[in-house]
């Protein structure tokens, strides 16, 4: 569980509290939920994201919740359905709250399992298991808040490591860039991807996933364009 491929890093809410990460900063995602996830079980996962990142000065604001159906089977379908859908105001991230059904029962049984993913192109869409269901989730602890805080973390450009100090480095970064975009009169929370490229508009993170073009840049999603947590 403490793998460097696994989580974010070990928190330290002390170092947060002394830490100065500058004026608060509006954070708009904009959710999908399946049919399979009840409205409370969404209710305590928007609450605990919001909770998690009020210490960072980071407002996260959730203007929509909408249904989904399930696109396919495998998490490499999902994030694929979610990574080419556009972002439109007031998003600036699109988030699946994924369900399960008995044929994820019985792939948890026997093998490893993906409980959340984002893509890389853009850190801007991704998803969360938001239900439990398998034994590999029951064994590793991982309830569906903490798989949707983690990816959260993920959309802030933060990677994954022991350490956390990493990643706060990284939303302070993120932040004063929201900051600089919010000046210059954008309404949009700026996404960095692990190649420090930054995303300033909606517009930006939309040509990078449009369909004719990205089907020649990158045929299938997966490998380093697509970040999956497995248990």
């Amino acid at each position: 569980m403490l793998s460097g491929c696994t989580m974010i890093g070990l928190q330290d809410m002390k170092a947060v509290g002394e830490r100065d990460f500058g004026p608060e900063e509006r954070f708009c995602i904009c959710m999908y939920k399946d049919d399979a996830v009840s409205d409370k079980r969404a209710e305590e996962i928007i609450s605990a994201i919001k909770e998690e990142f009020e210490p960072f000065g980071i407002h996260v604001d959730v203007p929509w919740v909408r249904p989904w159906q399930r696109a396919g089977f495998t998490s490499r379908e999902i994030l694929e359905d979610i990574a080419y859908r556009p972002i439109e105001p007031p998003c600036d991230r699109l988030f699946v709250l994924v369900g399960r059904d008995f044929k994820d029962f019985l792939w948890g049984v026997l093998l490893p399992e993906m409980n959340g993913g984002v893509e890389t192109h853009t850190m801007t869409k991704g998803f969360a298991v938001a239900e439990m269901g398998s034994i590999n989730q029951i064994l590793t602890l991982k309830n569906p808040k903490a798989i949707a805080t983690h990816e959260i973390y993920h959309f802030l450009g933060c990677g994954h490591g022991l350490f956390a100090d990493t990643c706060y480095d990284q939303i302070l970064r993120i932040k004063v860039a929201a900051r600089q975009n919010r000046e210059a009169g954008r309404d949009f929370f700026p996404s960095i991807n692990f190649d420090g490229r930054i995303f300033w508009t909606r517009s930006d993170v939309n040509r990078r996933f449009d369909r004719r073009q990205a089907k020649k840049a990158f045929p299938a999603m997966g490998g380093k364009q697509t970040y999956e947590d497995a248990s």
